[in-house]
């Protein structure tokens, strides 16, 4: 077994020859001779984490998602989408997320709503396999566990029936790329970036975090001039343009506006987009990942170096800055946590006993099982989810669908979806006063409609500008109550915690 020197700059197991990261033993012969216990246990939690992920549809915006993709192939157009389901006045709305919402709509049209998490399940498997090639192979098993599962505990509440689901296997792919290139100096195929930003411009807004983690990795080389391994800064520089690629997409260059149009849209009225918190297990995970990270550099003889320091930083204030970018950072600092855990703690870790073949065998065979079982676990599972289970309002939905008259139904941000979906408003039967698009509406107007729900400023002039049919709120919303009590409208219909109110003389 190797040692680390007292003092290096060369990362931990990375020899002086073309080799992969990773620890510095030579590895088996054989595939069944390189399987530990710990590639067992990883194999269990990547199934059990596909097996709690087999849910119903988990995500408000999903049904307005697949009605946009039906609407693209329909018209052959992305233009004026989603506009006859609006019953207010909206600037032309172009979607940053074409191909995802196309793809969902063709998989529900074929196979139903379940698709949505069959989908999903077929996100996370891919995103596990990236976590096996590029955290796992040919690392040292124990540090690698600890990460991973700390990822998959991070991510199990994003694994969502959403475009940004996808955005998760090219982000941990990226940050393998990005640590590897500014360790040993070898870029990825320019080629392969530019085609991966292409596709991932078209199916998410997040593929802008690409040329610029890129451009970040090229700045660390400068400020880490005599210590950078050739080919850090000019490889940065060209995977950076590689991946300006992705500018071919329906936003063009705003699509590096996008993410800062949806935050000041949502900031103060959808809670993925407020300021971090650590108060729930995503931010509770990453944050061990990052006590883990900072634990492993104070006690390394290793000097980090300024790329390092420099990328650990963005990402983090990236991830500080809202709820929905912890994910992005944590995946995009893994790769810098495993290798400072390997540097820090190698020796030890590497102390372990190679495994006999008769061992190698049985670890085999039991891996073997493990996910033959787990797949068959995970399958069945899926097959007895009942996918609409948890849609909001989807009986008061269904009946609105079968009146014989166009509606005006003052909605709920979070309930929009379902009356797109289910209530008519994607033929055009429903106006809605809003839906879930919050880039189309700026945060005034999500504001001017949240706050009449809540009888906030001029509350009844926004109410009756927009001559309602009906309201369709939570059964607490203080315009239900003060509706329901002052001025008599009644409750047409219940659908758990939302209520259908109507005028005092409407034949609803």
């Amino acid at each position: 077994m190797t040692q680390l020197d007292a003092w290096t700059d060369r990362p931990a197991g990375d020899e002086a020859v073309d080799q992969e990261p990773g620890p510095a033993t030579r590895a088996p012969a054989r595939v069944w001779a390189r399987i530990r216990p710990v590639h067992v246990g990883l194999a269990i939690l990547f199934l059990g984490a596909l097996w709690v992920a087999a849910t119903p549809i988990n995500d408000i915006d999903s049904y307005w998602h697949v009605e946009i993709g039906r609407q693209i192939l329909a018209r052959h157009s992305l233009d004026g989408l989603g506009r006859h389901w609006l019953g207010v006045g909206a600037p032309n709305w172009r979607t940053s997320q074409w191909l995802s919402e196309v793809g969902m709509y063709l998989a529900v049209d074929r196979f139903g709503w379940l698709a949505l998490p069959a989908l999903r399940l077929l996100i996370a498997a891919a995103l596990f396999a990236v976590y096996a090639v590029s955290l796992v192979r040919r690392r040292h098993p124990i540090a690698a566990f600890v990460i991973v599962f700390l990822l998959v505990v991070t991510l199990e509440p994003l694994l969502q029936d959403r475009p940004a689901t996808g955005s998760l296997v090219f982000l941990a792919g990226l940050g393998a790329a990005c640590e590897r290139l500014w360790t040993t100096g070898r870029r990825p195929a320019p080629l392969l970036v530019a085609v991966a930003c292409l596709v991932w411009a078209q199916l998410h807004g997040l593929w802008v975090l690409a040329p610029a983690a890129f451009l970040l990795v090229a700045l660390g080389g400068v400020l880490d001039r005599r210590t950078r391994p050739p080919g850090q800064v000019s490889g940065a520089l060209v995977c950076a343009a590689a991946a300006c690629a992705g500018l071919l997409n329906p936003q063009g260059p705003e699509s590096f506006l996008l993410p800062l149009r949806f935050r000041n849209s949502a900031e103060t009225s959808i809670n993925e987009w407020a300021p971090t918190s650590f108060t729930m297990s995503l931010t509770v995970v990453w944050g061990l990942i990052l006590c883990l990270l900072v634990l492993a550099w104070v006690r390394s003889s290793r000097r980090v170096r300024a790329t390092e320091l420099l990328w650990v930083f963005v990402w983090t204030a990236f991830g500080l800055l809202a709820l929905r970018n912890v994910g992005a950072a944590a995946l995009l600092t893994a790769p810098v946590a495993l290798r400072a855990l390997e540097t820090s703690l190698g020796p030890r870790l590497r102390s372990s006993p190679v495994g006999s073949r008769p061992e190698g065998l049985v670890l085999a065979g039991l891996l073997a099982v493990v996910v033959l079982g787990g797949g068959i676990l995970v399958g069945s599972s899926l097959g007895r989810v009942d996918p609409l289970r948890e849609t909001p309002a989807i009986a008061i939905s269904r009946h609105l669908a079968t009146v014989d008259r166009p509606l005006r139904i003052w909605n709920g941000y979070n309930v929009s979806g379902s009356l797109i979906a289910f209530g008519g408003g994607g033929t055009g039967h429903l106006r809605l006063v809003i839906d879930g698009r919050s880039d189309l509406w700026g945060g005034g107007y999500i504001a001017k409609v949240t706050g009449a729900q809540r009888l906030a400023g001029d509350w009844r002039r926004t109410l009756e500008d927009f001559h309602p049919d009906a309201v369709l709120l939570g059964r607490e919303t203080p315009l239900v109550v003060y509706l329901e009590q002052a001025e008599h409208w009644r409750v047409a219909e219940e659908d758990r915690e939302y209520v259908l109110l109507v005028p005092p003389q409407s034949s609803l």
